[in-house]
């Protein structure tokens, strides 16, 4: 007998839906907040959650080395608390000579960070494991790496993954402390703002990929919210990106639209509003000259094509 499917749980299939949307229209940062009950719908919403962040890590690589952000890592570990696997570098990340699976987890955690995790695992069952909690794990010479963690129970897979522990490092190119000269702490300046507008500039194209549902306010408006001016924000991102940002947030809502328009049956009526465009003339005119025909026409040919 099949169950029937709830408000609330066809609301939460519908936030897993626009996670997808997301990751396909290029917002690898976008994150799904899971309810709290440990359920196959949560274990689907923490695994979208960790791909976004394996996507991201990979496409932005060098980037990343160059600017030194977070870099995420995952251990998991079977009900008994040993370790079933982990993701890739986290053995270079701890420095650890040799695999350690099938191990408690205990003897890769400091004495403190043990009992923290039992007392996290133990806590409320009504509480989803979404406390920030700073870990010591063990080097292979028993030196230490603090890192803030998740504890997560997963819900829906197999024994050998009960539960996982997502760490984040953080890389701190500023570890060694050296005498400099005056021209070089002028260099170091200019290599830090650089390093600075960088992230903004990717803060406002998050921003922007966060909000394909709506128009965008003026650029001016744009730097307040990032707390930055109208013309560094508008000659950083033509720059770095090499389009405005209004430019790139139209293309990208007539990318969402056109994946919509190709993968579902939507009206697209309602793809005109899912993509953030007040009447479907707006919608269409822009379509065409970005896809060389209506909105309509691309779905016959796409339709067409499929079958």
């Amino acid at each position: 007998m099949n169950k029937e499917i709830s408000n609330e749980e066809k609301m939460r299939f519908n936030s897993l839906y626009q996670q997808i949307i997301e990751i396909a229209c290029g917002n690898f940062m976008f994150r799904q907040e899971p309810s709290g009950r440990r359920d196959p719908i949560d274990t689907v919403a923490v695994l979208l959650n960790m791909m976004s962040e394996e996507i991201y890590n990979f496409c932005f690589e060098a980037q990343q080395q160059e600017e030194q952000p977070e870099i995420q890592f995952y251990i998991f570990l079977d009900k008994n608390l040993n370790i079933t696997s982990y993701s890739s570098g986290t053995s270079e990340i701890l420095k650890w000579k040799r695999d350690k699976y099938d191990r408690p987890v205990s003897e890769i955690l400091s004495e403190n960070s043990k009992k923290a995790l039992i007392e996290e695992l133990d806590s409320s069952t009504e509480r989803a494991y979404q406390q920030f909690i700073p870990v010591d794990f063990l080097y292979e010479n028993k030196g230490l790496y603090r890192s803030p963690c998740l504890f997560q129970r997963m819900v829906g897979v197999d024994s050998t993954c009960t539960f996982v522990i997502t760490a984040f490092r953080f890389s701190n190119g500023n570890e060694l402390q050296k005498k400099v000269t005056h021209t070089d702490e002028l260099l170091n300046s200019e290599k830090k703002e650089s390093a600075a507008t960088k992230i903004l500039l990717k803060q406002v194209r998050l921003y922007v990929l966060r909000n394909l549902h709506n128009e965008l306010p003026s650029l001016k408006e744009l730097g307040l919210i990032h707390r930055t001016n109208k013309t560094k924000l508008k000659e950083g991102f033509k720059k770095m990106y090499g389009t405005t940002i209004h430019r790139f947030h139209m293309k990208k809502r007539l990318e969402k639209g056109a994946l919509l328009i190709r993968n579902t049956e939507l009206p697209i009526s309602i793809i005109t509003q899912k993509c953030g465009f007040k009447d479907h003339s707006h919608f269409s005119k822009n379509f065409r000259i970005q896809f060389g025909k209506s909105p309509s026409q691309y779905r016959r040919e796409n339709q067409r094509s499929i079958s």
